[in-house]
């Protein structure tokens, strides 16, 4: 079996693990499968078909158009500022709640199925992000016996800002023929090097 092959099996079996347990994916990081394959969920990143970006696509216009009418309104002359302030203010609860909305929607796992993880199995470990997430390194697979280095760090991660934070923590591993592969994830400081002992430590035993 190549390289294609078992990575794509790998990400199948975790794809169809992950859908089937919701709840158990939801509040774990690292998530092993009936068919040993461990899927890291590192960050908070969805799909999106088409039902869901025509679901999100009018809640995002309201605001756009509503901070849009909140900023004309705020330098209107001809209004006093007591109506300002009234208007602004319901501008901004509208948004609030448009907010609201779409939180809720974008939980519907329907509509945004979790599709970007890393999974390690008895063959490798093999990257599925976007372009958008991790420009260079999105899909990359490198078998157990190609592996050359493994490194944790922290780095700026823009595509976070969607999520609500700015910077995660990478366990990048390089192979012998050079290419990189990166695992990242989000949890509080705190925990951040343990998770990464975690994932370290069950790269090497899949190594063994």
């Amino acid at each position: 079996m190549n390289q294609a092959d078992w990575s794509t099996k790998d990400y199948e079996t975790a794809f169809s693990y992950i859908v089937e347990n919701e709840e158990e994916a939801a509040s774990n990081i690292i998530l092993p499968t009936d068919k040993d394959v461990t899927a890291v969920l590192g960050l908070p990143l969805y799909g999106a078909g088409f039902y869901g970006i025509f679901m999100l696509s009018p809640i995002i216009l309201f605001m756009l158009v509503t901070a849009y009418f909140m900023l004309v309104i705020l330098n209107a002359d001809s209004m006093e500022m007591q109506t300002q302030i009234l208007f602004s203010g319901g501008c901004l609860f509208l948004i609030w709640a448009l907010g609201k909305a779409l939180q809720l929607l974008i939980s519907t796992r329907d509509l945004f199925p979790r599709k970007y993880f890393t999974t390690l199995s008895a063959k490798g470990v093999s990257s599925f992000y976007s372009k958008l997430h991790l420009p260079f390194h999105s899909k990359v697979a490198v078998s157990w016996s190609d592996v050359e280095a493994i490194r944790v760090y922290q780095s700026l991660f823009l595509s976070g800002l969607l999520a609500g934070f700015l910077k995660a923590n990478i366990v990048e591993i390089t192979s012998k023929s050079g290419d990189v592969l990166k695992i990242p994830f989000h949890v509080p400081s705190d925990q951040a090097a343990s998770v990464a002992d975690t994932i370290s430590d069950l790269i090497k035993q899949k190594m063994k």
